[in-house]
């Protein structure tokens, strides 16, 4: 097996999550309501928060394969962890685990994807492998989902999540034959002592590149508001009359025309223009947004949520590459802890007052609220067409 090969069945086996179309079913099953449940994420994304330059700065000094191998490992211990919850103490660690456990592979994974590609130049292109591996992800969630629903109806939440922690350990294992890179062997020869140095030297490159500044901007935000709206998508779907059994169902035919949509994203990234594809995938998430928040209370209007679920995955990985072009091979890994830390930080204000505001009046008020924070993104965070950075 090649190691772009491996790189798709990490995808595959990553998002073997059967939990996707039950977990805030399983949180409000515990007895949390939306706002314990949104405060649960919002500590999760403080958590994040504090530890993303430490952790991309140990993969840049000691070697991204170093850190991806951890991040395996503690995925595969949260998901035990959730498993045995009971309260919201629990899924509180449970959930910080999982964070602890992103954060090490956030940055990091794409930023060791795309310096494998750069040494390996008959290798394809980085955006020809990220759209594979969102294709493979997708796919594999749809699988997940379609499974998880009906595992959690016959079995229980808390099955779902051992069930889901063996594709886990599985992709902790395969992680150990990954090939050792350069950047490996330079990270040794550092030290601590130089990592404050480190820090300081990506985000003044950062600070003088207004370009990366605006692209880390509109990524953190759109990506921050979406992981609000997904935890409407469960709630929404129960509140229609939608059978527990079935929500793996609608999940998996989505996530299977997501699948292949990605596919997609490579070629009209080459006749649009990375730049363009983000700015226009922000105004169009509007629309179905718009309808959402107007109270429609129907099972079709669950495919409105998978619409914009299809074009946060669609711009995934050209935003992705867009970033990547305009930040130095050297800082790759901290640069994109830096673009999962200002993430982290804007979930820390959305989280909570989108729960908050779900609890005091309503999810359609709340959905309208992140309609047009995804508008005034795409309005005042447009992205002009780039030149990339060597």
């Amino acid at each position: 097996m090649t190691q772009v090969q491996k790189f798709y069945l990490a995808s595959f086996l990553k998002n073997q999550i059967y939990f996707v179309p039950v977990i805030v079913l399983f949180f409000q099953d515990l007895g949390l309501n939306y706002s314990q449940i949104f405060w649960i994420f919002t500590i999760g994304a403080a958590f994040s928060f504090l530890i993303e330059i430490p952790t991309g700065v140990i993969a840049d000094l000691y070697g991204n394969r170093r850190s991806i191998i951890l991040s395996k490992f503690l995925i595969f211990v949260s998901f035990i962890a959730f498993a045995f919850s009971f309260n919201f103490l629990t899924l509180l660690i449970a959930n910080l685990l999982y964070e602890l456990g992103k954060s090490f592979r956030s940055g990091t994974e794409t930023a060791y994807v795309y310096n494998y590609l750069d040494e390996n130049k008959e290798a394809p292109s980085y955006t020809v492998v990220k759209a594979n591996q969102k294709f493979y992800a997708r796919l594999s969630e749809s699988l997940g989902a379609l499974l998880g629903g009906f595992l959690a109806y016959y079995l229980g939440f808390t099955w779902v999540f051992f069930i889901a922690a063996l594709p886990a350990f599985i992709n902790f294992i395969q992680t150990l034959s990954w090939e050792k890179l350069k950047e490996a062997d330079q990270g040794a020869e550092k030290s601590w002592q130089n990592s404050y140095l480190f820090i300081v030297s990506a985000f003044k490159a950062l600070k003088e590149n207004k370009i990366a500044q605006r692209i880390i901007v509109n990524i953190s935000l759109f990506s921050a508001s979406f992981v609000a709206l997904d935890k409407f998508v469960q709630p929404y779907m129960k509140n229609v009359g939608l059978d527990l059994q079935y929500f793996g169902v609608v999940y998996a035919v989505f996530l299977i025309i997501i699948a292949f949509l990605v596919k997609k994203a490579v070629k009209l990234e080459e006749r649009w223009g990375a730049a363009r594809i983000m700015n226009y995938s922000g105004l169009l998430a509007f629309i179905p947004l718009l309808i959402l928040a107007s109270g429609l209370q129907s099972i079709w209007a669950v495919a409105l949520f998978f619409f914009v679920l299809m074009i946060a995955n669609f711009r995934s990985p050209v935003a992705n590459t867009l970033f990547h072009e305009q930040v130095a091979s050297n800082q790759r890994a901290t640069m994109g802890s830096i673009l999962a830390l200002f993430t982290s930080l804007n979930q820390l204000w959305i989280l909570p007052i989108i729960g908050y505001l779900a609890d005091w009046r309503s999810m359609s008020f709340s959905i309208l609220i992140l309609a047009f924070l995804i508008l005034m993104n795409a309005l005042f965070f447009w992205i002009k067409p780039l030149k990339i950075v060597n």
